[in-house]
């Protein structure tokens, strides 16, 4: 593995660990699904982002109002 892959790496897995820590572990799942989505080369679309983060601002206020 190259150096700017193991980079990318690190930097995605901040990302979701920043992620988080701020919407609370529910989004792991979330970033879950994209990838795997990426994975199959059917990658999320512009949509399948905009709803990831509505998910992620729910998850987040469902996990404030507990």
């Amino acid at each position: 593995m190259k150096a700017t892959e193991v980079s990318a790496i690190l930097g995605v897995v901040g990302t979701v660990a920043g992620l988080a820590e701020k919407y609370g572990p529910e989004v792991y799942e979330t970033v879950k699904e994209a990838l795997e989505q990426s994975k199959s080369k059917t990658g999320p679309s512009v949509a399948d982002i905009e709803a990831i983060f509505a998910k992620c601002k729910a998850d987040n206020a469902a996990i404030q109002s507990a």
